[in-house]
């Protein structure tokens, strides 16, 4: 990773939920290795988090600043303001952290320890995601079969090898050299998949993507999006459809299956508002 001295800015996006993100937050400034200053986004809640988290983070002067957005531009859109601004203020590292997501004491000090030791070019180093439920198993992040469009979990190092691999940004540590190299987030993906394609822009410009087992996090995975499962699945077919248009080897044939996967799936789950609202955003 970068040369010099480390400094760390962490990434925060808020989205209606001021006191989960200070919650997140407060174990950040907890880490046994502090970052040196703390970005948080608010992305166009509307609904007071703004003034909350203003009022909440003055007591940390000089230590931590709000961003707001006007409007919700995604996880992607929200995160990229904070990304700038931490490029433009000369940062090592940037941590990009999820409001619903809670490390241990000594995340961040594994993520610089996994950087420094591993060879080649660092681009990206992947947080252990831990679900606090228990429903999924622990990963780093996911990989996806090229020819069944289907994913399964990173739980190594030799998965993240792999050609369809990627780190979740939940909790991922960025090289800010190699994201200057490679540029911020694609806004085009409001949600989901922006990390994959981030993470295959890296590995295209030569970086490497590695795990890091002991940066353990405590991850509420989809909290953002439960209450909406129509428009969550909606997000995750889009999304999908323009990874596959950038990365894909044979996107046109990968497209068709997937715009039939995601229908299939509907169906066999008798969804119809789900499934009427796919062949909507198809046209």
């Amino acid at each position: 990773m970068a040369a010099g001295p480390l400094r760390v800015a962490v990434v925060l996006v808020n989205w209606r939920a001021a006191e989960m993100t200070l919650r997140a937050v407060d174990a950040v400034f907890e880490q046994t290795r502090a970052p040196d200053h703390v970005f948080v986004v608010d992305n166009g809640s509307a609904d007071g988090s703004a003034e909350t988290l203003r009022l909440a983070l003055a007591g940390r002067a000089g230590r931590a600043s709000l961003l707001v957005n006007e409007r919700n531009l995604g996880f992607g859109g929200g995160c990229n303001p904070a990304i700038n601004a931490a490029l433009a203020g000369g940062f090592s590292h940037i941590w990009l952290l999820n409001n619903d997501a809670v490390p241990e004491a000594g995340c961040l000090a594994a993520l610089l320890d996994a950087a420094s030791a591993a060879s080649g070019r660092v681009g990206a180093v992947g947080s252990l995601l831990i679900d606090p439920a228990g429903h999924h198993e622990p990963h780093f992040g996911s990989w996806m079969r090229p020819a069944a469009l289907t994913c399964g979990n990173v739980e190594a190092q030799g998965d993240l090898d792999r050609p369809y691999a990627w780190c979740t940004a939940a909790s991922l540590l960025l090289d800010a050299g190699a994201l200057a190299d490679v540029g911020a987030f694609d806004e085009g993906f409001f949600m989901y998949w922006e990390d994959a394609d981030l993470s295959q822009r890296l590995r295209a410009a030569g970086y490497r993507l590695v795990c890091a087992p002991a940066a353990r996090v405590l991850h509420e995975a989809g909290s953002s999006s439960t209450s909406i499962p129509v428009q969550r699945y909606l997000w995750h077919f889009a999304s999908q459809r323009r990874f596959l248009r950038k990365h894909h080897r044979h996107y046109r044939l990968a497209l068709f299956w997937l715009r039939g996967k995601f229908l299939l799936k509907a169906l066999f789950d008798r969804d119809l508002a789900r499934f009427r609202a796919l062949l909507s955003a198809q046209r």
